[in-house]
């Protein structure tokens, strides 16, 4: 009787590791597969939706509310570059992420920076979602909204 609860024992502990380690890497795996991929965005209320596509490379980003526009700039950094460019007129979009945080930073012409932190983010090859974020826009006002936020990957 003692041996079998000794196997089962060993049998929960390393489901536990096994699922520990893998929620742990989607925990912490943001940094290495947003880069060069777009994604569908769509606000709280889900009433404006916005197409974010990270460069493959650096801390930039085109966010833009038409899809073919943001899967362009995915397709090459060419074309990411060009249409980085033709956003920068009016405003850029950088990003960081590291561990189980995105910050998506918009500086307009003036000099205005707005930014938004996403946390605690669950990362799988498909999406990733935000548990909550903290939000500081130029003139507005700051806050924290506290509902999940995905954003699905379309290229």
């Amino acid at each position: 009787m003692k041996k079998k609860w000794t196997i089962i024992g060993i049998i929960v502990a390393v489901i536990v590791i096994v699922c520990g380690g893998v929620y742990w890497n989607m925990g912490h795996s943001v940094a290495k597969k947003i880069p060069g991929n777009t994604y569908l965005y769509q606000s709280v209320s889900k009433d404006k939706t916005l197409y974010v596509t990270f460069a493959k490379s650096g801390d930039r980003a085109v966010v833009n509310s038409d899809k073919a526009t943001a899967l362009k700039a995915g397709k090459s950094q060419q074309d990411f570059d060009k249409e980085y460019k033709a956003q920068s007129k009016l405003t850029s979009w950088n990003y960081k992420a590291e561990g189980g945080t995105l910050t998506l930073a918009q500086e307009t012409k003036d000099g205005k920076i707005s930014q938004w932190q996403y946390n605690g983010i669950l990362a799988t090859s498909k999406k990733f979602t935000a548990h909550s974020f903290t939000y500081q826009i130029a003139k507005a006002g700051q806050g924290q909204v506290k509902s999940k936020t995905v954003f699905e990957k379309i290229n």
